[in-house]
């Protein structure tokens, strides 16, 4: 079988959930012997050329929507063919080169493109993927509301996704989802294609890690206890950072360095409003890693006592979710950050936390308490969570290959 996918970021290098989730399809596709290629329409304003494809292919901003790219490029990016020839001449070529038998889109997004792909080419025998990483429409308006863009023109930007995905729930032979909720509202459209959940996953950690993080560890936390936070710079993740802890300031904790902050949401949140209101106080006890590989991640994962999970907002579920639960540390989550998880919500180890006041209590109690060991069965439970058993357990092999 061989697949040609669609998207609106590269993989080539795998940092935040979405890429991750795409990567995990690419393996699982090769893993069964057939050939997923994976191209899209990226912001280079985001992706350097070292980070992209040899056919991924850059978004042109038009000057009237420049101030809402990083807003709705995705959206810009599935009509960017019907005012570039280039592009459609880029990806038409695309489709006589790899003569796929299905076409793959990863969101909703690239459907405008797909669409015309599909009459241009014929749809006999070419069968259509939709993978949802999320039930878009809603996390839009949720994006769009919290940067203050005017009710009419969200309205005009929601419906037009919304209709994106009403068209391929009518179209796709098969929808991928990754949680019981966002099936539940693909069925309640009226579709003939079946539904599939494949939960957000993680990689099994290889048999060794490079130890600096353990060592930067014992040199910014001078071996204390610490808790750690890892995310992009994705809206809803700086958002439930902000409300559940940095709002007020981080008094929940001695002026001493007991939190991590990693990944793209490092520099969002030390520019953030409110973690400068109480900046200095906030510094004392927060160390950021904006720029971390896989493999010092990994180890930092490895030395601290917990993980939080502050979101409050977003569609889906949360890759990293599955990564904190894997850990088998203490999980101080938000049920919004366990949507996709539950039958986890009652872990050893897993502290639910649906307010501020309680989130940032918890905190401070689980950096009181003694490392986390949890038992043979919960630990035999959470092989659940790795993107081979997410896969196998599934289905989607049958529903693909047999």
């Amino acid at each position: 079988m061989n697949i040609l996918a669609l998207g609106t970021f590269p993989i080539i290098k795998p940092i935040h959930g979405g890429q991750r989730r795409i990567a995990a399809f690419k393996g699982f596709y090769e893993g069964h012997g057939a050939t997923y290629t994976y191209v899209c329409i990226y912001n280079a304003e985001h992706y350097p050329r070292s980070d992209v494809g040899d056919d991924d292919w850059p978004l042109i901003v038009p000057a009237a929507k420049l101030s809402l790219v990083n807003l709705i490029g995705d959206v810009i990016a599935g009509r960017q063919f019907e005012t570039d020839e280039a592009t459609l001449k880029h990806f038409v070529e695309l489709i006589e080169r790899t003569k796929p038998d299905a076409l793959q889109l990863e969101h909703p997004f690239m459907w405008p493109l797909a669409k015309r792909l599909r009459q241009m080419v014929g749809t006999r025998g070419l069968r259509l993927i939709y993978s949802s990483h999320n039930v878009e429409g809603p996390l839009k308006e949720e994006i769009l509301a919290s940067w203050s863009v005017e009710r009419k023109l969200r309205r005009t930007i929601c419906a037009e996704i919304e209709e994106m995905e009403a068209e391929l729930c009518r179209e796709a032979d098969l929808i991928v989802c990754v949680s019981p909720s966002d099936r539940d509202h693909y069925c309640r459209s009226q579709l003939s294609a079946d539904v599939i959940i494949v939960p957000n996953g993680v990689d099994r950690p290889p048999p060794a890690s490079r130890y600096w993080a353990n060592e930067t560890a014992q040199h910014e936390f001078a071996g204390r206890r610490f808790v750690m936070t890892v995310s992009s710079a994705h809206t809803p993740n700086i958002d439930g950072l902000c409300h559940y802890l940095i709002a007020g300031g981080i008094f929940c904790v001695p002026p001493l360095k007991s939190i991590a902050i990693c990944g793209g949401i490092s520099e969002s949140i030390f520019n953030h409003p409110e973690y400068q209101r109480y900046a200095a106080a906030n510094s004392f006890r927060v160390q950021f890693f904006p720029k971390i590989d896989d493999n010092d991640l990994l180890a930092l994962k490895q030395s601290c006592h917990g993980v939080l999970l502050p979101l409050r907002s977003g569609g889906g579920s949360n890759l990293k979710t599955a990564e904190a639960l894997a850990l088998g540390k203490w999980v101080v989550a938000t049920p919004t950050s366990l949507r996709g998880f539950e039958p986890f919500s009652d872990a050893e180890g897993v502290i639910i936390a649906d307010d501020p006041a309680s989130f940032r209590r918890s905190v401070h109690e689980v950096l009181q308490r003694e490392p986390l060991e949890i038992s043979v069965a919960s630990r035999t439970a959470r092989e659940a969570l790795y993107w081979d058993r997410c896969f196998a357990d599934s289905g989607l092999a049958k529903a693909l290959f047999l």
